[in-house]
């Protein structure tokens, strides 16, 4: 049983150089020097048969096998501690930081944290906000929600929300020239995506050209927050949309919707610690609620 298996010492000298880029970083984690974690490194790219690496004297960095390998190593690693942590009565009271969009933050992520501490109320975490725009720095986030196609190599990416896109606008705009009538509406543009109005021009089967946008915003939330004021139509996610809808203050324009490619991942840094048990089952609660969503999109991921 178990004849492909690499010594679990190998593993985790790949495991932290990966996370790390640096054996002598990794060294200092393992407790070892940095010959002995590159000793280790090159024998379980002996046993595998392919390189895990690119080495140079400055830099260390994975291969493609590497990347690939990696997230498999790192999650058996997150699976046994938490088993150990549940099974062993391993409680560490830490605190847990989470850092996502603010739109995302406000308009998905609040509501589902109310729930998780009413069920555990002694669980710390700290919340942060971010802009798509700006340099990740996992160093201090154990949890990173961002919008992408999941392929970041500085962590573990899960799947969390995949939406659907659509315009909305105040009702009482909407009503001043029809719902079908987009081309009439001032347009509220929203920057970082890849779901464009001239696309959605498009899957609604409109010609002559896209008006300019009369506001450019970089989040969801102030988009939505204009067009309620009836400034504009905006065009954002459905599960961002679903409060305002309910509540009267905005309107779907239309039953056009654009699916992406794109979605949120929970990101675990490898910067951070992705062993760490507590952050590994929040990740996996919050992807738990999110399949329980029906405007999520990921109800079929495995």
């Amino acid at each position: 049983m178990y004849q492909d298996l690499p010594p679990l010492t190998w593993l985790r000298a790949f495991d932290a150089s990966a996370r790390l880029r640096s054996f002598t970083l990794a060294a200092g984690e393992l407790g070892l020097t940095p010959s002995a974690v590159s000793y280790q490194v090159r024998g379980l790219e002996a046993q595998l048969g392919h390189k895990l690496f690119r080495r140079s004297r400055k830099s260390l960095e994975l291969t493609p096998l590497g990347h690939a390998y990696l997230p498999v190593v790192a999650k058996a690693f997150v699976d046994i501690d938490a088993t150990t942590a549940s099974l062993f009565g391993k409680d560490v009271k830490s605190e847990i930081t989470i850092r996502c969009l603010a739109s995302l933050n406000i308009l998905w992520l609040v509501p589902q944290l109310e729930r998780f501490k009413r069920e555990f109320p002694d669980c710390k975490l700290r919340v942060l906000s971010s802009s798509w725009a700006e340099k990740v720095d996992g160093d201090a986030i154990d949890i990173d929600i961002r919008y992408g196609d999941g392929r970041w190599a500085d962590g573990m990416a899960v799947p969390l929300l995949r939406n659907k896109v659509i315009a909305v606008a105040a009702p009482n705009l909407v009503a001043s020239v029809g719902s079908e009538d987009l081309q009439e509406l001032p347009l509220i543009e929203l920057g970082g995506v890849v779901d464009t109005w001239q696309h959605f021009f498009a899957e609604m089967g409109l010609s002559g050209g896209v008006p300019e946008p009369v506001l450019k915003v970089d989040q969801s939330l102030i988009a939505l927050e204009f067009a309620a004021k009836g400034l504009g139509a905006a065009l954002v996610a459905d599960i961002f949309a679903r409060p305002y809808l309910q509540e009267g203050r905005l309107q779907r324009i239309g039953d056009t919707e654009l699916s992406t490619d794109q979605g949120h991942y929970i990101v675990l840094p490898f910067d951070r610690n992705p062993h760490r048990a507590d952050a590994a089952e929040l990740a996996r609660w919050l992807q738990a609620a999110a399949r329980q969503d029906p405007l999520s999109g990921v109800a079929d991921v495995p």
